[in-house]
Order: C-alpha cells, then structure tokens, then sequence
C-alpha cells in the first residue's frame, strides 16, 4: 500500500530542491535528492498536474526542464541547448520585443515556432486580415500591444498633405462650381425620400457550420465573429467527464496551416479554454506537427459537408 504522507514529503523535497536550484531536469532532480530517477519522473509528472510545476518546451537532451512558476527568465540559462537557428530566433526576438512573423525568413519563423518557452503569439487584425506576432516572453501584454499597435499604424500609408498649387486648384474650382440661387434653391426643395431596405445576409459558410453543430449535437452558445469564410464562436459539448466549453474557429479554407494553428492557440489562451478548429480542407505537414504538440489545447475536426 501507498504511504501518501510520504510520497507526500518526498514531493515538498522535489519543490525545495528545484525553489532553491531552479529550472532543473529529471536526473539533476534524482542526483540531488537521492530519489531513484523512475520515481523522480513520476513524481515530476504529478507535481505537474497538481499545478506546482511548469514543463518547459526546450529540453536538455531528451528531458524537458522543470520549474516553479515565476522562474521563467531562468530558462534563459538553458538556451545553451537550443540549436543554432533557435538561439538566433531567441537573440533577435530579446533585442526587438516583438517581431513580425510574416516579415522573418522560414528557417526563423520554423524556430520561433519552437522555442515556445520565449516567443508568445500575439494575433492583430488588420482589416479581415488576421497578423500574427511574437513577443518576447517578458514583455507585458499591454505593453505589447501598444507596440504591436504602432508597427502597424506604421504600415498605414499616410494621407500627403496638398501642394500650394493644389490648393489654389482646389479652390478655383469650388467658387466655378458654387450654384447659383435659383440651382441653389432647386437643390434645397424637398424631395421624397426613397426607403432603402437593408436585407441582412447571414454568411451561407455560417450556415453551413451551424447546421454541421446541429447535426453533431453540438451547443452553440455565443456567436462572436461572422464573415464570409470563417465563423468563430462559443460551443458546449458532452464528454464522458462532462459538459465542455469550446472556442470554435471554422475556416473555409483548402489547407489549414500552422500559423492558422498558433493563432488559434492563443485566442485558446486569451479564453481560457481549448479551441475546436473547423476546416473544409486538411492540416498541411507542419500543421499536423504542431497539433500534436498542442493537442491538449487545440482539437481539428474536417467539415465533411
């Protein structure tokens, strides 16, 4: 039989250890408090669910690094492991605070993808269009924002102000095209006004997604974007532990990529909930990677119409 006070105690001893060493992984633990390394890993893993530990993305050979909330600048030790694209990744992204990903070269869009520890997806709409960014991992989210907010008013072409000719050109023509008083009160009598009726158009992809929920026994409880070819909103299904919330993003694309995945995992993030993400087509090659990697937060199921 268990004894769980001493499993317990075992486990206070793993976090004094790790509180006082820092990040560290499985055989470090194991070779600092004497713990046989099989019951380490164990007990690693525990301490992990029981929320008293945080997993690190980055490994040190085969192992991932271990560590108390509020130690993640100590990772920054670590980056020894990384791989030469990864470090650079790490490096540019300290010195800018945030950087914007369609703007990078693959090989460094590919690492900063990887180095999760580091680099935090932040999504900005620019018209339909959705952006995606990286911050470097200290950075406040406010502060963020902000200058996410200005690299983009910078893209924004700015109105040029008119030439002084331009100007007397302009005004030329308002004093020739002032009516007279007679078009002036031609122009002032009433007319009847014609009523415009706006008929609302409900996108026919949102339909189609709807009537897929319906069919799927699924809850839809909240719209929150609607547009041609994509549908967000909030969803509830039955699970053998429950009820379960979602963050539905359907998509009426052909190919549904990583980047459409990283976006959705930090709306999933923002929510605090998994996201279910919805597509026409199939995940490419580095989306099916990614979703394994995240697939505790982020679900894909094919629209089969």
């Amino acid at each position: 039989m268990i004894d769980v006070q001493k499993v317990n105690a075992t486990k206070d001893r793993i976090l004094t250890m790790i509180q006082t060493a820092g990040p560290s992984f499985p055989t470090r633990v194991s070779r600092e408090t004497g713990i046989s390394p099989l019951f380490v890993s164990a007990l690693l893993a525990e301490l992990v669910s029981e929320r008293k530990l945080i997993m690190s993305s980055m490994k040190v050979g085969s192992s991932p690094l271990y560590l108390i909330k509020g130690q993640e600048a100590l990772l920054e030790n670590f980056t020894q492991y990384l791989n030469a694209k990864e470090k650079e990744a790490v490096s540019l992204l300290k010195e800018s605070r945030i950087l914007d990903d369609e703007k990078l070269d693959p090989a460094l869009r590919v690492a900063l993808r990887k180095v999760k520890d580091f680099a935090v997806p932040i999504t900005a709409r620019i018209g339909e269009e959705e952006k995606l960014f990286w911050k470097f991992f200290p950075l406040k989210d406010e502060e963020a924002h902000k200058e996410v907010t200005s690299m983009m008013k910078l893209k924004t072409p700015q109105q040029k102000a008119p030439e002084p000719a331009q100007l007397a050109q302009e005004l030329i023509e308002k004093v020739v095209s002032t009516p007279s008083v007679q078009e002036k009160e031609e122009i002032e009598k009433p007319h009847p006004k014609i009523k415009k009726t706006k008929e609302k158009k409900e996108s026919a992809f949102a339909l189609v997604v709807k009537e897929y929920l319906k069919a799927k026994d699924i809850e839809l409880l909240q719209e929150i974007a609607i547009k041609s070819k994509e549908y967000h909103a909030r969803i509830r299904t039955d699970t053998p532990f429950g009820k379960q919330e979602y963050l539905l993003i359907a998509k009426d694309k052909k190919k549904v990529t990583e980047d459409d995945l990283a976006i959705a995992l930090h709306k999933s993030q923002t929510e605090k909930m998994p996201s279910l993400i919805i597509a026409k087509g199939d995940l490419d090659k580095d989306a099916k990677i990614y979703l394994e990697n995240w697939k505790n937060l982020i679900k894909f199921e094919k629209l089969k119409l």
